[in-house]
């Protein structure tokens, strides 16, 4: 038609999103933009400069803007610009860096979150957490450690530091004294005389 130009898509102001469909295995490194929405499975490693909705099996590094993962199992690791949401039926054996983490599934790996973790009843966590603030429902299991390393307040300013352990001095065993060298003529003579036996007197 006359007059009339066809957008492109920029020009749409629409975020695309690309689909992989359940049943579908990818081997290989996924590097897109846009959003994507993983119902199959992927061996590799996935780069999304958006958000990424996984309701599959990763095995590899998960790289978005923002991650919601259910009905999922994880393997590797997990990078979000933004936040990264872990709903139930999910298990992830991953390391996660996040500005903010919700957990209701089940993780195991370490976490790094600048902002806020928001621990569901429902979940489990094997994770040495750091963060800047943790809140946690009635119910969850976490094992691990917990450092709020990122709050506002600095508990090193607080407390005194811990004074240093003195250092025990450590004894020395003195070195044998070596034996006094045996002269030539000596060594010659005692091997020359004869071994004196004890005379017995009788009466």
């Amino acid at each position: 038609m006359k007059g009339v130009r066809a957008m492109s898509f920029e020009e749409t102001n629409e975020i695309q999103t690309s689909v992989i469909p359940r049943g579908t295995v990818i081997t290989g490194n996924i590097q897109m933009t846009g959003k994507l929405e993983m119902y199959g499975q992927v061996i590799g490693d996935i780069n999304a400069s958006d958000r990424v909705d996984i309701c599959g099996n990763v095995n590899g590094s998960v790289n978005a803007d923002t991650i919601h993962a259910k009905d999922s199992f994880i393997v590797g690791k997990i990078i979000c610009a933004k936040d990264a949401v872990i709903h139930e039926n999910t298990v992830l054996l991953v390391d996660v860096s996040a500005e903010n983490l919700v957990v209701e599934g089940a993780i195991q790996g370490n976490l790094d979150v600048k902002g806020c973790v928001r621990v569901g009843a429902k979940a489990i966590m094997e994770s040495d957490i750091r963060a800047k603030s943790i809140e946690v429902s009635n119910g969850a299991s976490i094992v691990g450690n917990c450092t709020l390393c990122y709050a506002d307040k600095d508990a090193l300013s607080v407390f005194p530091p811990e004074p240093e352990k003195p250092v025990k001095p450590v004894k020395v065993a003195e070195a044998e004294k070596p034996s006094k060298p045996v002269k030539a003529a000596e060594a010659k003579k005692s091997a020359a005389e004869p071994e004196k036996k004890p005379v017995r007197r009788t009466t």
